[in-house]
């Protein structure tokens, strides 16, 4: 009778293990959540102790369900205790798994983010709605204990650390490095009392100080505070900008002292010692407020990028000031120290508080960035993205009080000579228990004893069963179990090797977060082994480059693998290894996993091959690599046939087997063929660039911006951008415009005018496509174009130059008003050169060009007057007779048409051409107009002989005779025997079609 007591007790702590097994995950934890009030949205954060998986559904409008992956016990006291504007009540759905629903605004826009175990959602102020004041809680309800606050470091970025009062920047994933920066929600204290609420409205009433900076022309600024001086500085010299002053506190800040600095102006006067300070404007107008009830400023937080994680020094510094413009240099008054200043072009782009690092300091900045190098070798420069801070050797970003506490922790290297190499953290081998075949069994015999033993022999059982799913690669099942353990054994979680086991297991379950945090502790830095697992956490998420800094040369170690865990491994081990040229190696890792074949799942065949093809395309054995890809191109797999077919394409394509269009044929069978992932980004960058090769330039290009919007700031999608811009760029520079039609680069341009670089190169793009439309008289578009660099872009001897050019285009569209605005502009920079610029060749064109706008407006008298103070040239003598004969001055007209035919020297023993016959009959007619016979006959004894072989010597004679007939009597008759002929649009057209001389 017992002993079936017995068998019914043990089938019953058998299914009690598997039901713990399964269930583990659901024990409760308590979750602290908290809400602040923003001037834009509400917050609300909960914060859990670790990774939760979650989602949210808004089926109605008014009501937001927030579902996490798991149990917990919340506290909801804490909405009452603080509520917000935008959240009208909290309620507990479920507790298992905990589901939380929101009664919010049916209009209010979401957004959720997540900060390392904290899940934030943040709902918005419905449209209209005015910015939310935050609630002062009653004193009575604060909770002085502080939380916990936990460090969490990301796969290929880290930020930066301050101690300034606020909470630490932390990025919790490179997806999502935006919500780094959110600064987590601070309570505030409640004003008590009614006479401080009385001061605080007299001090809102009160008027604020204003030191205003402006000009007619935009410039970048930045403003920052040193040692009681308020330093502003532009990033134009040319530009009459002084700061001017208005308001109750004048007197305080009245003396301004201006000082020149390279390619910028700086001025300098006292900082105020009571009042605080923000920035506001931009452009061509720039403000400072000076008020004691002005809001606390934000402090833009920069964070560090190709950083090596295991030394202190390395990296660099991104600040995120996106409208950066120029980086200026001057000399600090008190230390002679350089001050590296960059200036922005919006009050919006500054850094905040004064900062202290290692290796500079950061001073206080109301917009822009202003920071004193401590060593000479300090780089500062614009970049996409913001302000790049390096050094040779990487930047060191800790605090100076912080940096005795850091030098203290050595880091024990691989490459260290104390250290050994050859230390291994994972046993899989011994570890299988018999392997697949043996894993039922294994199962059976640990958890059905679990209940009779004691609690040390459990944990450890646990771990047997966690490394026996890991060893035959079955990562979910081993992370169940390894956290069942610590429910059993909670100190597990301070044990290296446990925390080396949960991170393999994450990695091959793609928990690359999770992985990544628990692979990097200190203790496991030694183990060159736990670097292959590191590595490949970099290549799941995409990043290759860190993954092969540091993937091990040393591979030894993976040959004891199982044959599944190899399986799984190597392969993205031998990618990263491909991708880094690094073909030995990969060509080892690949013959290490060739005899696995049998035991490979299809996709993991699939790979195989492709890598062994990929290493045959470096190792330049053409047809080995065909023979790998054409199966995988045409075969199931659709990874595989994808990835395959492109690389077959273009290899193809690079040995000169297909065409563009078969190319394009190919790749566009592709576009579709796989979703989701950097391989679509690949293709649709492949498929856009031979399009582009084809001359289908809009089509490519926008296949290309695509590919770039799938995969918005990743490492390749921003190669992908920048590929595109330098292909745009090259376009409009080089010779291949003038195989596109005028309104096809028009419509490129327009469509792409985001790729047209801000430098002096985007500057020559325009003035380029500008001549492209000019030449295919598109007059006035090409004005356009000159019109928007001239207000936008350009500066110094340029802004002269194109002004110029961009009146003789509007003299040519017959737009005189615009005209003489473009010369007044070039007029007035012209006055601005150095002297040595300022040539009598570049006056009188300008006057030539007036007294043409003035003569089209209508005013010849005027147009004449300015040009008879000029020296007779051609192009003067060409003009004035354009404008008289266009006037009817007939006089003037042949008198200045005289001037014209000297200065063509027509040859009398030679035949005249069609131009020197038409000036020759236009001044017979202004002869004949103005009723001066003397001239005339002069004319006809002179030029009868050479006139007589031309197809008008009847014209010319019957205008020239001594007695008139009947039908040359009247004016009409007598012009319209003469062609329409522009005398001077051969000079415009100089200006029209290319740069004219300098001089």
């Amino acid at each position: 009778m017992r002993k079936p007591q017995k068998i019914q007790r043990s089938i019953f702590v058998f299914a009690l293990a598997l039901l713990m097994l399964v269930a583990f995950d659901a024990r409760a934890e308590d979750v602290r959540a908290r809400t602040g009030t923003h001037a834009q949205y509400s917050r609300l954060v909960f914060d859990w102790d670790s990774h939760v998986e979650y989602s949210i559904d808004r089926a109605q409008n008014d009501r937001l369900l927030i579902s996490f992956g798991r149990g917990a016990a919340l506290d909801i006291s804490f909405a009452k205790a603080n509520p917000v504007a935008n959240i009208e009540s909290v309620d507990i759905i479920s507790s298992d798994p905990l589901k939380v629903a929101l009664s919010i605004s049916a209009d209010s826009r979401i957004r959720d983010l997540r900060a390392g175990n904290k899940v934030v959602i943040d709902i918005y102020n419905p449209p209209g709605a005015p910015p939310a004041e935050k609630p002062a809680p009653k004193i009575a309800e604060k909770h002085p204990a502080t939380e916990k606050k936990t460090e969490h470091k990301t796969a290929h970025t880290e930020p930066v650390e301050e101690n300034h009062g606020k909470e630490k920047y932390k990025a919790p994933d490179q997806q999502q490095l935006h919500a780094a920066t959110d600064a987590q929600d601070q309570e505030r204290t409640q004003e008590g009392g009614e006479e401080q609420k009385t001061t605080r409205k007299l001090k809102m009433r009160e008027q604020p100080t204003l030191i205003t900076v402006s000009s007619t022309q935009n410039f970048g600024m930045a403003a920052f505070e040193r040692e009681g001086k308020l330093w502003l500085i532009g990033d134009k010299s040319n530009l009459l900008m002084k700061p001017q002053l208005s308001g109750p506190h004048v007197d305080q800040f009245s003396n301004i002292e201006e000082i020149e600095i390279e390619n910028g102006k700086a001025f300098v006067m006292p900082a105020p010692k009571t009042h605080k300070m923000s920035g506001e404007g931009g452009g061509i107008l720039w403000r400072i407020k000076i008020s004691p009830d002005l809001p606390t400023e934000e402090i833009t937080s920069p964070i560090r990028v190709d950083v090596k994680r295991d030394e202190a020094r390395s990296g660099k510094l991104l600040w995120p000031l996106k409208g950066a413009r120029a980086v200026l240099e001057l000399e600090d008054p008190l230390t002679g120290r350089a001050i590296k200043v960059v200036t922005v072009d919006d009050a919006e782009q500054y850094t905040g508080p004064v900062r202290e690092f290692v290796d500079f300091d950061v001073l206080h900045a109301l917009f822009g960035l202003a920071i004193m190098p401590k060593v000479e070798d300090l780089e500062l420069q614009i970049v996409r993205g913001g302000v790049e801070i390096s050094r040779p050797e990487g930047v060191t970003m800790v605090e100076d009080s912080l940096l005795a506490s850091m030098t203290s922790r050595k880091i024990k290297r691989p490459d260290d000579k104390n250290t050994q190499t050859d230390m291994r953290v994972f046993d899989f081998k011994a570890w299988q228990l018999g392997g697949v075949n043996s894993m039922l069994e294994n199962k059976r015999i640990i958890l059905g004893g679990l209940n009779d033993q004691p609690e040390n022999a459990r944990g450890e059982n646990l771990l047997t069963l966690a490394k026996m799913y890991l060893s035959n690669a079955m990562s979910a099942e081993a992370l169940g179990v390894l956290d069942f353990a610590l429910l059993e054994r909670p100190g597990l979680s301070e044990s290296p090797q446990y925390k080396a086991l949960l991170g393999a297991a994450s990695a091959l379950s793609s928990h690359n977060e999770a992985a990544y945090a628990h692979l990097s502790i200190e203790a496991l830095k030694p183990f060159e082994e736990i670097q292959y697992w590191r590595a490949y956490v970099f290549a799941d998420v995409g990043d290759w480059q860190q993954a092969a800094d540091i993937f091990p040369q040393n591979v030894g170690a993976l040959y004891d693998y199982p044959v599944l865990l190899q399986n799984r491994l190597v392969p993205q081990l031998a990618e990263i290894a491909l991708r880094a040229g690094d073909l030995p190696r990969a060509q080892e890792l690949l013959h290490m996993i060739d005899n696995n074949k049998k035991s490979m799942m299809p996709p993991q065949a699939a790979a195989l091959a492709y890598l062994q093809g990929e290493a045959a395309r470096q190792h330049h054995d053409i047809e080995k690599t065909k023979k790998l890809w054409e199966p995988l191109a045409t075969g199931a797999d659709d990874l595989y046939r994808a990835k395959a077919g492109l690389a077959l394409t273009r290899l193809k394509v690079n040995e000169g087997e297909i065409t563009t269009k078969e190319a394009i044929d190919n790749l566009e069978r592709l576009r579709y063929a796989w979703r989701g992932d950097q391989l679509e980004v690949q293709i649709n960058y492949w498929l856009g660039r031979t399009y582009f090769e084809d001359g289908q330039y809009l089509k490519g290009l926008k296949i290309m911006r695509d590919a770039v919007s799938y995969d918005v700031g990743t490492p390749l999608g921003q190669r992908v951008a920048a590929e595109m811009a330098d292909m745009f760029s090259d376009l409009f520079m080089g010779d291949d415009l003038d195989k596109v039609s005028p309104m096809d680069s028009i419509a490129l341009y327009d469509e792409f005018k985001e790729l047209v670089p801000l430098d002096e190169r985007g500057n020559q793009i325009i003035e380029r496509l500008a001549e492209h439309l000019a030449s295919a008289d598109l007059l006035t578009r090409a004005g356009d174009l000159l019109q928007y660099q001239l207000d936008h872009r350009l500066q110094g001897a340029d802004i002269y130059r194109i002004g110029v050019r961009l009146a003789a285009i509007r003299l040519l569209d017959n737009m005189p008003d615009k005209a003489l605005a473009a010369l007044n502009i070039a007029a007035a920079k012209l006055e601005e050169l150095p002297e040595e610029m300022r040539t009598p060749r570049r006056y009188h064109d300008i006057s030539l060009l007036r007294a043409r706008a003035l003569s089209r407006k209508g005013r010849p008298d005027q147009a004449l007057a300015l040009l008879g103070d000029l020296e007779r040239t051609p192009d003067m003598n060409r003009l004035r007779a354009d404008i008289a004969w266009t006037a009817g001055y007939w006089d003037d007209a042949a008198e200045a048409l005289d001037d014209v035919i000297v200065d063509q020297n027509i040859s009398l023993t030679r035949p005249l051409d069609d131009e020197n016959t038409a000036l020759l009959l236009q001044r017979a007619v202004s002869l004949n107009l103005a009723g001066d016979r003397i001239a005339l006959a002069n004319m006809r004894e002179k030029y009868s002989d050479l006139m007589a072989q031309t197809e008008k010597a009847k014209v010319f004679e019957v205008i020239t005779r001594p007695r008139q007939s009947g039908a040359l009597a009247d004016r009409e008759t007598l012009l319209s025997v003469v062609s329409e002929v522009n005398l001077f649009e051969e000079f415009l057209n100089t200006y029209k079609n290319a740069r004219p001389p300098s001089n």
